[in-house]
């Protein structure tokens, strides 16, 4: 389910609990973060939520939650799609989004149902780009999977 909520109508910190509250930051599968370079949006969660004591990690933990959590990020895709060079492989190269760039300037200026839509576009788009390279890297797969060997469990 996609729900945009906005810092602006709910404050910074209720925000960052209203995600908490939906097991974002929580090392299981009971919420699987889907988008476009995550570690970034999940780091900075991380961080928000720590300024606001809303959690409290020392290095062990935080490195818990790291190799863990799971997570589906389209950045790996886009780099591939780009022949493998990072410059140049933002979502927006590959999809029908502009960058965002400009979303701080529009917050400033208080255009808040254009940073809605904009990012209700982003999803979109990362959702697209995702679907259908899951049937091109699935196809992939399918060609170049292993037999099953004796003993072997399947995948």
């Amino acid at each position: 389910m996609f729900q945009v909520i906005a810092e602006w109508e709910w404050g910074e910190k209720q925000l960052i609990q209203t995600v908490l509250d939906k097991g974002v930051l929580e090392p299981t599968w009971d919420f699987v973060p889907v988008g476009n370079r995550l570690r970034f949006d999940l780091t900075f969660l991380i961080e928000r939520a720590t300024k606001w004591k809303l959690i409290d990690w020392d290095m062990p933990k935080l490195k818990y939650y790291w190799f863990t959590k799971p997570y589906l990020d389209l950045a790996p895709v886009l780099v591939m799609l780009n022949r493998g060079t990072f410059s140049g492989s933002s979502l927006h190269n590959f999809a029908d989004k502009e960058s965002g760039a400009r979303v701080p300037k529009m917050y400033r200026e208080g255009l808040f149902a254009e940073i809605i839509d904009y990012v209700t576009r982003e999803r979109d788009a990362a959702m697209d780009l995702l679907k259908e390279s899951r049937g091109v890297i699935g196809d992939l797969g399918d060609r170049r999977r292993r037999p099953i060997g004796p003993g072997e469990a399947k995948p």
